[in-house]
């Protein structure tokens, strides 16, 4: 049963695969293919889509990580801000202040 399939595949991949080579227009899958023109406004879309498909991912990691990279650095430097500053008006009781 399974040598029979095998035969049948390599029987049939050939015949496609020559179809494929002797008929072009059926290996037309894209617009690149099918136009072949530099200014062709079909194959532009095509790359523009590409382009815009390939540049998104990166995009969003892209401001992920710069959030991330802008909360980090104000998280760090909050503490120092913190430290710099001093109380303009202490209001607690010190004993030694209060000569009792």
């Amino acid at each position: 049963m399974v040598i029979e399939m095998k035969r049948k595949i390599l029987t049939i991949f050939p015949y496609a695969f020559l179809a494929l080579i002797l008929v072009p227009a059926l290996a037309g899958a894209c617009s690149v293919c099918v136009t072949g023109g530099d200014n062709d406004p079909t194959s532009n879309a095509f790359n523009w889509s590409v382009l815009f498909l390939m540049a998104t991912p990166y995009t969003v990691v892209g401001s992920i990580a710069g959030w991330l990279f802008f909360k980090y650095r104000r998280a760090a430097a909050k503490p120092r801000e913190e430290a710099a500053r001093e109380p303009a008006l202490h209001l607690t009781w010190n004993e030694e202040e209060s000569g009792r």
